[in-house]
């Protein structure tokens, strides 16, 4: 006989089979919340790490420096100026009578490709072919310059300086506040191949210069000499016609008894201001001439104040260089080292300038505006 065993008697009150559901769905639900909250925490750290990582690939120093190892230098200065940053020829090496720049090829650079940096930073390049500056030439010019420490043309120099000096007041009396300019036009017409400065010992024969190149910078002249004193400043030219003949040592003595000196040229390659450095120098055979200190700082103060007005007409840089510190190559640049107040060369496009009065208009303008934000200042 089975005897039915009642399952009252070994379960308590109120926990009977039906009553035990609920408490398992319960704990159910907290389980799925937990994997909820789980999932979101793990979404929220792939997001934080995907932030993170984002970041740092896109680095903290600007934009990257572009490879042109290998380019020419045309297609070099493009492409690093198209990131936004600023290019320039090594400066031990002079490129002042090559006429085939734009097609050098770059050997190397600096900053190094994939380097970051602020955009308006300056890349520098060397180039194939070029004529090397080497430390045997600084030393032997440096050494030729000691050694006549007082010399004739030592002297005569200073005598020139003070001649200068004297002649100052009266030009700069001419405008107010004793402002004053010189505009020198590149080049001169047809005269000596050579013609060595009996002060400085350096050729100052002047040239022909590039295919209408004379007459274009005679007009660009013009017209910045009308601008100017339209503004209130006394101007001078370095000659009196655009075929004249003027000596680098002439041009020079003219700009000497200005505030400043603002030389205009044109090149199809190097659209550019060039400005003369501290320990710059020309040289011819044994005399030695370095750019004066002084002269250097201003000059450097007068590119800048230009610059951001001559970009908008075709001059892509500013360049520290005056045609190479070298033996008397680029003889347009002699006349910078002459120069004993801030100089500038404004090497210009010449599709703006040649046979293009609105474009002489237009650079003109801009000039003059550099002219007085630098006397601004000054």
């Amino acid at each position: 006989m089975v005897r039915r065993v009642d399952r009252d008697f070994f379960e308590p009150e109120g926990e009977h089979e039906s009553d035990l559901f609920p408490k398992k769905r319960a704990r159910t639900t907290r389980e799925r919340m937990n994997t909820v909250f789980m999932a979101l925490a793990l979404l929220v750290a792939v997001s934080v790490v995907a932030g993170l990582f984002l970041l740092l690939s896109r680095g903290s120093g600007g934009p990257r420096i572009p490879n042109v190892v290998g380019k020419t230098y045309r297609e070099a200065r493009q492409k690093i100026e198209s990131v936004g940053f600023d290019v320039e020829i090594a400066s031990n090496q002079d490129y002042s009578n090559v006429d085939d720049l734009d097609r050098k090829k770059v050997e190397d650079q600096d900053p190094k490709a994939g380097s970051t940096a602020e955009k308006g930073e300056l890349v520098t390049v060397r180039l194939k072919g070029l004529i090397e500056i080497t430390e045997a030439s600084e030393k032997a010019a440096t050494e030729s310059r000691e050694n006549q420490p007082g010399n004739s043309a030592t002297n005569a120099q200073t005598a020139r300086q003070n001649q200068s000096a004297a002649q100052q007041p009266e030009t700069a009396s001419l405008s107010a506040g004793g402002r004053s300019v010189c505009i020198d036009p590149g080049h001169s017409g047809p005269g000596a191949t050579s013609d060595i400065d009996p002060a400085t010992g350096l050729d100052v024969a002047d040239n022909g210069g590039a295919s209408g190149e004379i007459q274009a910078m005679w007009e660009l002249g013009q017209k910045v000499k009308a601008r100017l004193e339209q503004a209130g400043y006394a101007v001078r030219l370095t000659k009196d016609s655009a075929n004249a003949n003027a000596s680098l040592r002439t041009r020079a003595d003219i700009g000497n008894t200005c505030s400043i000196t603002v030389r205009l040229h044109y090149d199809p390659n190097l659209h550019a201001i060039l400005f003369p450095g501290e320990g710059q120098y020309k040289q011819h055979g044994d005399k030695v001439v370095y750019v004066d200190p002084t002269v250097a700082r201003g000059s450097a103060e007068l590119a800048n104040a230009l610059f951001p007005f001559l970009k908008t007409v075709g001059v892509t840089r500013k360049v520290n260089d005056m045609g190479g510190t070298s033996n008397n190559t680029g003889p347009a640049y002699v006349g910078s080292v002459l120069s004993k107040v801030p100089v500038v060369l404004i090497e210009n496009d010449p599709s703006m300038v040649k046979n293009n009065p609105s474009g002489q208009d237009k650079v003109a303008d801009a000039i003059v505006s550099g002219i007085n934000d630098y006397f601004e200042n000054h």
